[in-house]
């Protein structure tokens, strides 16, 4: 795995969006640790029944020796509130565990960065502890566009197609215009990385 970058799915939209587009293992092609905090996990899966949640409970055990399942202290009290209240819902639940999972002092060693693939979350803007520029926010639209420009995937638009034809219309929100040319250019060269090494293998 590179030691330069580590992708942090912080919201349940990039999740839900590629699970019904048939598309989760795009998240494999970039060569990254993958971290996905037990709140987000939760929140994408607690109800087996909606939409893309049991086609993520699979790749997640499929591919769990290249997924970390963050475990929080924001999800371990809402799991043990839910002993006496079964129906218990916290709205924000998802993005306090990924605040707290971006600002665990061991996370980002060295020179590592962070990516935070979302669609709508305001979890930068909590991030505290962290210094902001070590930190890059993509959208899923962002994430498939990178992929596309590498070759590494046919069509960004044709992931959104498929989802579209399943029920889902994700954000379209963009994020990478926010960002330099050169941090841009460094996200792209970890695809070309993962692609290298997939050719020799």
């Amino acid at each position: 795995m590179s030691r330069d970058l580590k992708l942090f799915v912080v919201d349940t939209g990039p999740l839900i969006t590629l699970a019904v587009a048939e598309s989760l293992d795009y998240l494999l092609y970039i060569d990254v640790d993958i971290v996905i905090p037990d709140a987000v996990l939760h929140e994408a899966t607690r109800d087996a029944a909606r939409l893309g949640a049991q086609d993520i409970i699979d790749w997640v055990k499929a591919h769990r020796t290249h997924i970390e399942i963050a475990p929080t202290k924001a999800y371990e009290i809402f799991d043990a509130a839910r002993v006496t209240m079964p129906n218990l819902r916290e709205p924000d639940l998802g993005e306090r565990a990924a605040v707290e999972v971006i600002e665990e002092p061991d996370r980002l060693l060295g020179s590592e960065r962070g990516l935070l693939l979302c669609e709508e979350t305001a979890v930068l803007k909590r991030v505290v502890v962290r210094d902001r520029e070590r930190i890059v926010e993509l959208s899923t639209l962002d994430f498939l566009r990178i992929l596309e420009a590498e070759q590494r995937i046919p069509s960004a638009e044709q992931v959104f197609e498929r989802a579209a034809k399943a029920g889902r219309f994700p954000s379209r929100a963009e994020k990478m215009n926010q960002y330099d040319e050169a941090t841009c250019m460094a996200i792209q060269g970890l695809v070309r990385v993962k692609e290298r090494q997939m050719q020799l293998t």
